[in-house]
């Protein structure tokens, strides 16, 4: 996932309405940018770190810019979770993805009333639906989800269990947007709730997938996938 335009680049002073964050730009300049990611960010929003922002010409847009990215520990880490949507449809688009090779990709449809399916594939003989969760909290190389009380993300569970007991395929993807993690596992300490969502998710049949990027200023690649446990 190439950016349209170059990033660019600051230094991270503030953080506030969860939404807005303020960057020192390297030219001297302060500008207020959306800030896409509502949960804490844990380990990845410390103040005075390098920031890559992004610029839109929409000129409707009150903050025209958009916070991308982070370094933190040598790594660069995408915050934006709407990046990982954007990575999993380009991987998808050019067969990158080999369990998806056989179906058609129509992204973010409704499975039914008040439910949402990210993306949703039609096969011969079922259908296959799947959720995509950007992942930022990384400790001692394991990356963690949520990083706060997620009822979003506890509900994406809950839908996918719904479908899979339907026998349609269920796949969560989860997307860590940084390149120090060797593991995943959910942040039992965190959302308990998401716990239990995950592990009845799988238990009925719902595929997990966790895939590496590779987050770079110019891109971002959807990378390997890497080991993931529910215990």
């Amino acid at each position: 996932m190439k950016f349209p335009s170059p990033l660019l680049c600051g230094t991270l002073l503030k953080r506030y309405r969860r939404s807005l964050v303020d960057v020192k730009l390297d030219d001297g300049a302060i500008v207020t940018a959306h800030n896409a990611a509502f949960g804490q960010m844990t380990g990845c929003s410390q103040l005075g770190r390098p920031v890559m922002l992004s610029e839109s010409k929409d000129k409707g847009r009150r903050h025209p810019h958009t916070w991308e990215m982070i370094e933190m520990n040598g790594v660069w880490v995408g915050v934006n979770p709407s990046n990982a949507h954007k990575l999993v449809a380009e991987a998808i688009a050019e067969k990158r993805i080999p369990s998806l090779l056989e179906y058609e990709h129509q992204p973010e449809v409704n499975f039914a009333p008040q439910r949402k399916i990210d993306l949703f594939f039609q096969g011969l003989e079922q259908n296959c639906f799947v959720n995509v969760h950007n992942v930022t909290w990384a400790e001692d190389g394991i990356a963690f989800f949520p990083d706060t009380a997620s009822p979003p993300a506890q509900k994406a569970m809950q839908e996918l269990t719904v479908i899979a007991k339907q026998s349609h395929r269920a796949i969560a993807i989860f997307v860590v947007q940084r390149g120090d993690c060797e593991k995943f596992r959910p942040a039992d300490n965190i959302d308990r709730t998401f716990l239990r969502n995950i592990l009845a998710a799988h238990s009925a049949g719902v595929e997990i997938l966790v895939y590496r990027a590779v987050v770079t200023p110019s891109e971002i690649l959807l990378g390997d996938l890497i080991p993931y446990s529910l215990d």
